[in-house]
């Protein structure tokens, strides 16, 4: 039996479907299929019903899951410790949310691949957070507080936000008819629409929401509206101005390491770790708080 294919039959079990099965595995659909196929060979027992609506456990794959489960992390524990006593050698996985990676803390990862020739990174620059237990990532920046058991997690800053607009748009844009491009990802964006809504003492029409920071400030940079963006970001934008400033930090935006802890003894990891925190120390006062 291939141990690797209980991994494939864990995670379809979860899905429920070939497609989601293979976007969580980073495989294509017919190599899904075909692992479980394998799988069943391997075991004289057919674990899945193929329906239209998707892939259905029969009974034999239900009693199968929780004994498939506890093996791949078995296995997963026994490949995090064997890496944790590696020398400083090979690929560390790290997960850090696009902007704030390509940002802030790319630069200071290149300085450290520049230094330790041995080292490689994979750079999941994914909104979607890596399970650190499967392995999908070994270190992972996150901006929010995690929430996962068993992680190590440090606290490394909090981001600042402001409101902004085109450079001259207030000047020349009657109040009456200032818009507002807005975050639709999550509470959180709800959230600091209400702040702007209070900042400004009334509601601005929205007719722009975008779940991309990086779309926020091109349509706010182009002289739709107002916008609410991080200060890392938009303070380095000559074509925008400043209007509303969060004083009080009410908006501020986490920032944490985590790493899982049978793996945070690797040297390679622990290098990764540091040069993250140094990234970190470096971003300006003025953008954290």
């Amino acid at each position: 039996m291939n141990w690797n294919d209980l991994r494939y039959f864990v995670v379809l079990a979860g899905e429920g479907t070939l497609s989601g099965a293979a976007r969580k595995l980073g495989k294509d659909h017919t190599t899904v299929a075909r692992r479980i196929d394998a799988l069943e060979q391997d075991v004289g027992a057919r674990l899945f019903d193929r329906l239209g609506t998707g892939w259905s456990l029969t009974d034999a794959g239900e009693n199968l899951v929780p004994v498939a489960t506890k093996i791949e992390e078995d296995v997963l524990a026994f490949e995090r410790q064997a890496r944790g006593d590696e020398t400083a050698h090979g690929v560390v996985r790290i997960a850090v949310p696009p902007l704030a990676g390509r940002i802030l803390f790319a630069p200071r990862l290149a300085e450290l691949l520049k230094d330790q020739r041995h080292l490689e990174y994979e750079i999941l620059g994914s909104s979607v957070i890596a399970n650190l237990a499967r392995r999908e990532a070994d270190v992972a920046v996150r901006m929010a507080t995690p929430d996962q058991s068993g992680l190590i997690a440090r606290k490394l800053t909090n981001l600042r936000h402001a409101v902004y607009a085109m450079r001259g748009y207030t000047a020349t844009v009657p109040e009456k008819d200032w818009e507002f491009c807005a975050d639709g990802r999550n509470t959180f964006g709800d959230y600091k629409q209400g702040w702007v809504w209070e900042q400004l003492n009334r509601k601005l029409p929205m007719r722009v929401r975008s779940d991309d920071t990086h779309t926020v400030l091109a349509f706010v940079a182009a002289g739709y509206g107002l916008g609410l963006l991080p200060r890392y970001l938009a303070d380095e934008d000559d074509r925008l101005e400043l209007v509303t400033d969060d004083v009080t930090n009410e908006l501020r935006k986490p920032v944490w390491l985590v790493v899982h802890p049978d793996i945070r003894r690797s040297p390679a990891v622990r290098m990764v770790m540091d040069a993250l925190i140094k990234a970190t120390e470096a971003i300006p006062d003025r953008y954290k708080c």
